[in-house]
Protein backbone atom coordinates (compact mmCIF):
# COMPACT_ATOMS: atom_id res chain seq x y z
CA UNK A 1 0.00 0.00 0.00
CA UNK A 2 1.16 3.51 -0.70
CA UNK A 3 -0.06 6.97 0.25
CA UNK A 4 1.29 9.13 -2.58
CA UNK A 5 0.35 7.99 -6.09
CA UNK A 6 3.73 6.40 -6.80
CA UNK A 7 4.98 2.85 -6.90
CA UNK A 8 8.46 1.42 -7.22
CA UNK A 9 9.69 -2.15 -7.29
CA UNK A 10 13.06 -3.75 -7.87
CA UNK A 11 13.86 -6.81 -9.92
CA UNK A 12 16.79 -9.20 -9.78
CA UNK A 13 19.48 -8.96 -12.46
CA UNK A 14 18.34 -12.19 -14.15
CA UNK A 15 14.78 -10.91 -14.60
CA UNK A 16 15.68 -8.43 -17.35
CA UNK A 17 13.52 -8.89 -20.46
CA UNK A 18 10.59 -10.38 -18.53
CA UNK A 19 7.18 -8.71 -18.47
CA UNK A 20 5.92 -6.99 -15.31
CA UNK A 21 2.13 -6.73 -14.94
CA UNK A 22 0.50 -4.15 -12.63
CA UNK A 23 -3.02 -3.25 -11.50
CA UNK A 24 -3.99 -0.76 -8.80
CA UNK A 25 -7.03 0.45 -6.88
CA UNK A 26 -7.78 3.13 -4.31
CA UNK A 27 -8.82 2.22 -0.78
CA UNK A 28 -10.08 5.08 1.39
CA UNK A 29 -9.60 5.54 5.13
CA UNK A 30 -12.87 3.65 5.79
CA UNK A 31 -11.56 0.63 3.89
CA UNK A 32 -13.91 1.15 0.94
CA UNK A 33 -12.34 -0.10 -2.27
CA UNK A 34 -12.55 1.57 -5.65
CA UNK A 35 -12.52 -0.14 -9.04
CA UNK A 36 -9.40 -1.82 -10.38
CA UNK A 37 -7.33 0.11 -12.92
CA UNK A 38 -6.64 -1.17 -16.38
CA UNK A 39 -3.85 -3.75 -16.61
CA UNK A 40 -0.50 -2.18 -17.40
CA UNK A 41 2.53 -4.11 -18.62
CA UNK A 42 6.18 -3.16 -19.03
CA UNK A 43 9.36 -4.96 -19.95
CA UNK A 44 11.87 -5.21 -17.11
CA UNK A 45 15.10 -3.44 -18.10
CA UNK A 46 18.20 -5.60 -18.38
Amino acid sequence: MTTPPTFRTEFKAGEGGKTAVCMARWINVRGEKGPWSEITTATVAA
